[in-house]
């Protein structure tokens, strides 16, 4: 089953764009809509079997309780939000059609989906959430399938967390006055690393990464978790306690390797 048609609602933003040159390089008709274009939302809902919605979150529920009643049954509505539980619940509410949340775990500059990871949350409906499984598979991305609450909890570290992380990462290499050129230079293999990923912040929306801290209900619970923690440690070495820093690095350590098993990271014996 194959859409003679697919919209997409947000289609000259960059995440909508990147979707719409993949489709139509897989040979599909795309129709788009935006703020300048021709064609509107409430016409392309009307025109195309399956509707991708890829907008901002702040105006989500306004855009799906405008298209939810030009919807048929039969059409297939997907959201691209880094958030599930909401969105997914607002699409059940407002339309009579099949609805999959979807969300692309990278960025819209990435040449294609393969390699690539996109969640899945299949809310109403098998055909549409099957045909875009497949699609996605076929053109090399890996997709997980999970609820939305399950979503939202998960992105909640994969998300809040680790850009929150590298927020105080930025704020302690400027409160600390230490030269950027030198700091970089004198960097060990592991710190380069998390500089490279610091990095990439230059390119990012911050309209986004503000979102993602202030919209996802479970934020606060994981970065008050964050704190929790980092004061714990941060205790322990104020009391001299070497021992007890050494036992909770052997935890750390074997949790460390639990994670280096499900990446399919090689140890350094297996390097050699």
């Amino acid at each position: 089953m194959k859409p003679s048609a697919i919209g997409i609602i947000g289609g000259l933003g960059k995440m909508g764009a990147w979707f719409e040159r993949v489709f139509s390089g897989a040979g599909y008709r795309v129709l788009i809509s935006d703020l300048s274009t021709p064609l509107s939302n409430r016409e392309l809902a009307r025109s195309c079997e399956v509707v991708v919605v890829s907008v901002p979150m702040k105006v989500f529920p306004e855009v799906i309780r405008e298209i939810g009643p030009e919807m048929s049954e039969s059409a297939g509505l997907i959201d691209l939000c880094s958030l599930k539980a909401r969105e997914v619940a607002l699409m059940l509410e407002h339309t009579r059609c099949e609805v999959v949340g979807a969300h692309p775990l990278f960025g819209p500059y990435e040449k294609s989906l393969a390699g690539q990871t996109v969640a899945l949350c299949p809310a109403r409906g098998q055909n549409w959430y099957r045909w875009f499984k497949a699609f996605l598979e076929s053109h090399g991305a890996r997709t997980v399938t999970v609820s939305p609450e399950e979503h939202d909890r998960i992105m909640s570290l994969v998300q809040v967390l680790n850009h929150f992380w590298l927020m105080v990462l930025g704020e302690t290499l400027t409160g600390s006055g230490l030269e950027l050129s030198k700091v970089v230079a004198l960097s060990t293999p592991s710190f380069r690393r998390q500089l490279e990923i610091f990095s990439r912040l230059a390119f990012q929306d911050p309209e986004l990464y503000t979102a993602i801290q202030f919209d996802n209900p479970l934020g606060d619970e994981t970065r008050e978790l964050f704190w929790r923690s980092a004061r714990r440690l941060s205790e322990i070495i104020a009391r001299g306690d070497r021992q007890r820093y050494m036992k909770e690095f052997r935890r750390i350590k074997d949790l460390a390797r639990e994670v280096g098993t499900l990446l399919g990271t090689p140890s350094p014996e297996e390097k050699k």
